[in-house]
């Protein structure tokens, strides 16, 4: 039967963000058409320019979408998609259906400012997020659905955020498994990844491909020590977190530490809406979440909160914690400091110097938090030259990501015949695809943005 298969890396190859892959299945005049997340290209400007060009492929010839997760460069142009003419199937796990809406309402809002300031047009608006959302469906681990006849996509746990899934592709029995972004073991809040069996072909992500995380445990008391020094000098403790997974490991750590005093209840502030509906939706689904924050959740002892903590929502409580004496802590997003309300923190606090800055994740280049990670002495935030006196710290122990051990480990349990390695600088991808070449004898490709690669069937 005349048959073929092929992967185009639209988006997402030699770069960290940007997640946007093609699978075209052809069965004699019939082509089926897949498409692995649609994601916002993230740097210095929340909305680059790139996500303002045209899709490189046709959106109402795709049958159907499915998402590994809801971080915005996974999910941030699928707004775009619709309105676009995507007209398919659209598949989310539940918890990733329940926080797409909150992630890309948030996303359409920093879009549009930033579109504004720059004199672009935004690439979508509130009204294309409805649209979007309104089409999910949910799908549930291990459960495969059909797209068509002998094609099957198959979610197992990715265990990198809450409802994160790898993507087992099951196409006339040749099977390419993408990773989306994959946890690291032991993950923090959500059980450890699934190894699907049986994989042909492994589309891997590669953030952290040439780096091996510090432990927990040296992050832990990296922040706890951080407290202790915010605490005894009466100063101010910065978190650019993540809403999504990032800010809900933080206070899950604060809130165990303080109840058993190992610091002492310094006030802190979360000082993002979105955050604090992410947290809603993680005690939404305690199935979803490690066996020990389930417990803790289904026995009425919440792990995201405690009594020092004020949640702020609007902007003038926002503007407020400038009035709350000090020692305080603020934890506000955007994690890289690309947007949200943490720039407003930083312009205020990063030029006196009892103030201490603490990254938690990962910074992509050009992005401000990788400028102030890098030492810079001044920053440009939103058209002001801000002096940086501030104590910049940084702790990659909390990060959800896999990092270059876990990868490789990752591709010597699912024994592929051939590794694709994507979502990573090219250094990192490279570094990895080397690593995974010459320990474990796997062909491996580090491919480029647009390049499409034919399959051999089985």
């Amino acid at each position: 039967m005349n048959r073929s298969l092929s992967i185009t890396f639209a988006r997402g190859a030699r770069r960290v963000t940007g997640s946007n892959f093609l699978v075209e299945a052809k069965e004699a005049d019939k082509t089926t058409r897949i498409l692995i997340d649609c994601g916002l290209s993230q740097g210095e400007r929340f909305c680059e320019s790139v996500n303002t060009e045209a899709f490189s492929y046709n959106p109402a010839s795709i049958d159907a979408i499915f998402f590994t997760h809801a971080h915005a460069d996974h999910i941030g142009l699928f707004p775009k998609l619709v309105k676009a003419g995507f007209t398919g199937h659209a598949y989310a796990t539940a918890p990733t259906k329940d926080l797409m809406p909150v992630m890309l309402e948030d996303s359409v809002q920093l879009i549009a400012a930033e579109a504004k300031r720059c004199n672009d047009v935004p690439p979508y608006v509130t009204a294309d997020v409805e649209a979007a959302v309104e089409i999910l469906e949910e799908m549930r681990y291990q459960m495969p659905v059909t797209v068509a006849p002998g094609i099957t996509v198959t979610p197992y746990n990715a265990g990198h955020i809450l409802g994160s899934a790898t993507l087992l592709l099951d196409i006339f029995g040749t099977r390419l498994l993408f990773t989306g972004d994959l946890g690291r073991t032991p993950a923090i809040l959500v059980p450890d990844r699934e190894v699907p069996k049986d994989v042909d072909y492994l589309i891997t992500e590669s953030v952290y491909g040439n780096r091996v995380h510090g432990s927990i445990e040296e992050s832990e008391t990296l922040l706890l020590g951080t407290v202790k020094n915010c605490a005894a000098n009466k100063g101010t403790l910065i978190i650019p977190a993540f809403s999504l997974e990032r800010t809900q490991i933080i206070l899950s750590m604060l809130d165990k530490a303080i109840t058993d005093k190992k610091i002492p209840p310094v006030p802190v502030f979360m000082d993002s809406p979105l955050a604090a509906k992410v947290t809603d939706i993680y005690r939404r689904y305690p199935d979803f979440l490690r066996e020990d924050v389930r417990a803790r959740l289904l026995k009425g002892d919440d792990p995201f909160s405690f009594p020092s903590l004020s949640v702020t929502v609007n902007q003038q409580e926002s503007q407020d914690i400038d009035k709350a004496p000090s020692p305080k802590i603020i934890i506000a997003g955007a994690g890289m400091s690309h947007g949200g309300r943490i720039r407003r923190h930083e312009a205020h606090y990063l030029p006196q110097k009892n103030t201490t800055l603490l990254l938690v994740g990962y910074q992509v280049p050009g992005s401000l938090g990788r400028r102030l990670k890098d030492g810079a002495k001044e920053v440009d935030i939103d058209g002001a030259k801000v002096k940086v006196q501030a104590a910049i710290a940084s702790a990659d122990g909390f990060s959800a990501h896999a990092d270059r051990d876990d990868l490789v480990q990752f591709a010597e349990d699912t024994k592929p015949k051939k590794v694709f390695v994507v979502l990573g600088e090219t250094e990192a991808a490279t570094f990895l695809a080397q690593r995974i070449g010459g320990f474990l004898g796997i062909p491996v490709d580090v491919p480029r943005e647009g390049e499409t690669q034919d399959i051999p069937m089985q």
